[in-house]
């Protein structure tokens, strides 16, 4: 099966930990605690979640991380793209030459199939719903 990485699991959980402090500026060193995750990595997370429009950080002795007006409008298909996290389910469909039976294989489209049918249905889960 497809396996989610800790970079995902540990932004749902940040995102879960934003949504309970309905608009308070969390610092990612309270989120950490509270939710017994690495500082360092959640750190990277957050700048990811950053980029992607979905967290907003604000710097300063008051800063931290809040989530962005719009967040509810973001998909699962967005959060994992915002992580760099959404790859091929198998490296042919990554990248071309990928692999060396490419051009006669009797799989490619069947995973295609599969890809395909998977990013559409990460686009219909928004994030208020996980």
């Amino acid at each position: 099966m497809i396996t989610i990485s800790k970079k995902v699991e540990y932004a749902i959980e940040l995102m879960s930990l934003l949504t309970k402090k309905k608009g308070r500026v969390t610092s990612l060193m309270e989120a950490s605690k509270e939710l017994n995750l690495p500082y360092r990595f959640l750190g990277q997370v957050a700048i990811d979640l950053r980029k992607g429009g979905i967290v907003e950080g604000r710097e300063g002795k008051m800063g931290g991380y809040i989530l962005m007006p719009g967040w509810k409008d973001k998909t699962l298909y967005d959060l994992l793209e915002a992580l760099g996290e959404n790859k091929g389910m198998v490296r042919c469909l990554v990248k071309s030459g990928g692999c060396t039976r490419e051009d006669g294989c009797k799989m490619r489209s069947i995973w295609q199939k599969l890809e395909a049918n998977f990013a559409k249905d990460l686009k219909e889960i928004k994030l208020n719903e996980i």
